[in-house]
């Protein structure tokens, strides 16, 4: 099972490299892509890290969607406004959505899922700095919540709950990922 996480300049460190590794330990292959063609993406407190491609290589194959079984979007505002400006990312997301493929996002991140239109009857949370920027219906205030094959996460803060969700939604099993954590 391969997993694509995307990292804008700007994205927020704490959420992307938590989900990376806690789906890591469970044994799913997670693919990183930069936005842009360089591999090293400056986060939001100016970590760099370095993407294993670019976002063009990974969807090289015209549906992608097909290749992968999750899209995790990080949040940080200015990465997610990064996403949103792309032309590439909307229809990529719609894409993940129209073929029933899991798509996770946390933080600022669920504004593009609003953005793509695929939020209505569904419920997210996401962080209260955008709350009025992202409509009201469905919105919960928990650090985590999956819905169907939504899956988002409140903040940084809640970068764990975020990833063990999507993990529990991939895998339907995360008792040796939590042990491994050393949270049982």
């Amino acid at each position: 099972m391969k997993i694509l996480v995307i990292l804008a300049p700007g994205f927020e460190e704490t959420e992307a490299i938590t989900v990376i590794d806690v789906l890591r330990r469970a044994k799913l292959e997670v693919i990183t892509a930069s936005l842009t063609s360089n591999q090293t993406v400056l986060g939001s407190h100016h970590i760099p890290i370095i993407a294993d491609l670019s976002l063009d290589d990974a969807c090289k194959n015209k549906n992608t969607e097909n290749d992968f079984e999750a899209l995790v979007l990080p949040g940080g505002m200015r990465g997610v406004e990064n996403l949103i400006d792309d032309t590439r990312i909307l229809p990529l997301v719609n894409a993940f959505y129209n073929n029933n493929k899991f798509i996770a996002a946390v933080c600022a991140a669920p504004l593009i899922l609003d953005k793509a239109g695929i939020l209505d009857g569904h419920n997210f949370t996401c962080h209260p700095c955008i709350f009025d920027r992202i409509r009201e219906n469905g919105r919960v205030l928990v650090p985590a919540i999956s819905d169907r094959t939504i899956v988002t996460g409140r903040s940084a803060g809640c970068a764990l709950p975020w990833a063990i969700e999507l993990t529990k939604k991939l895998t339907g099993n995360t008792d040796a990922i939590l042990s491994g954590l050393a949270i049982l």
